[in-house]
C-alpha cells in the first residue's frame, strides 16, 4: 500500500493516547502520556486525524456530531456530543450538566464530561484549526468508508470486532499483525481494543487509502469557515 509518510491516527485510550502511525509502508501503534507528545513525536506527518471534538459549542449542539450522528443511523449512538465551551471547565458532573443545558438546550452525558481533559489537551495544541495538519476524525465513519455503510455491531461485541479487524486487514497488509503485537504489548488497564481498532481506522483514512480516489469530506458538508467539522472518507448513504 502506498501510504503518506507519515500519517497517524489516534484515539485516546486510560495511558493517554494511542497513536496508529504509516511511514513508509511501516506501520506501528505507539502511546503517549498526553498530547502534546503526539504533536511533537509526529511534527513531520502530513496529517494526523484524532477522535476527540476540536472546537466547542455555544448556543446549540455541534452540527458535525448531528450530521455525524444521522449518517451512522444505528450507530450514532457512538456520536457523543461534547460539553459547551462554558461547561467545559467545570469542577463536576453535576453543575457542568447544569451549564451545558443552559447553553445548548440538551443534558450532558456523563462520559462527555469526562473527556473534559482530553479535550484540552487537543485544544491547546490545536486551538480552533479546524482544516490544519491535525483534524478531528470519527472512527464509526471511517469504518463506515470501509464496509460501504455503517456497521450495524458495536466493536464491544465479538461480531463486531471480527469484522472491523477484517476490513482493517483487507485495507492494510499486516493489520492483524500490528494489532495483535499492541495487544501484547499494552495490557486492557492501559489501552483497550476498541482503542486500537480506531486508531488503526483513522491512519487508514489519514493515508487515503479508505476511498478510491483518497479523498476525505466533513460533516457538516458545508461548514461556515469558523465552524468545528468532522473528517471521513466518503461513503454512499443507502
Amino acid at each position: 500500500m502506498a501510504a503518506r509518510s507519515p500519517v497517524v491516527g489516534v484515539d485516546a485510550c486510560p495511558a493517554g493516547w494511542v497513536a496508529t502511525v504509516f511511514d513508509h509502508d511501516d506501520a506501528r501503534i505507539e502511546t503517549h502520556r498526553d498530547f502534546a507528545a503526539v504533536a511533537d513525536t509526529y511534527a513531520d506527518a502530513e496529517r494526523v486525524l484524532v477522535d476527540i471534538p476540536i472546537g466547542l459549542p455555544t448556543t446549540r449542539r455541534r452540527r458535525c456530531d448531528e450530521d455525524a450522528s444521522d449518517l451512522l443511523g444505528c450507530r450514532g449512538i457512538s456520536v457523543f456530543y461534547p460539553p459547551s465551551a462554558a461547561a467545559i471547565d467545570c469542577d463536576d458532573y453535576e453543575t457542568a450538566s447544569e451549564v451545558h443545558r443552559d447553553d445548548v438546550g440538551h443534558g450532558l452525558s456523563r462520559q462527555a464530561f469526562y473527556i473534559g481533559e482530553k479535550i484540552r489537551e487537543v485544544a491547546a495544541v490545536v486551538g480552533d484549526d479546524y482544516d490544519g495538519r491535525i483534524r478531528e476524525a470519527h472512527p464509526e465513519l471511517c469504518f463506515a468508508a470501509l464496509n460501504g455503510q455503517p456497521i450495524a455491531y458495536a466493536k464491544s461485541a465479538a461480531r463486531g470486532r471480527r469484522l472491523r479487524r477484517s476490513l482493517l486487514a483487507d485495507a492494510l497488509d499486516g493489520a492483524d499483525d500490528a494489532y495483535e503485537q499492541a495487544r501484547d504489548d499494552y495490557p486492557l488497564r492501559d489501552v483497550g481494543r476498541d482503542d486500537i481498532l480506531d486508531s488503526m481506522v483513522l491512519a487508514v483514512a489519514a493515508t487515503g487509502e479508505a476511498v478510491a480516489d483518497g479523498s476525505l469530506t466533513t460533516v457538516p458538508a458545508d461548514p461556515d469557515a469558523d465552524e468545528p467539522r468532522i473528517y471521513y472518507p466518503p461513503f454512499e448513504v443507502a
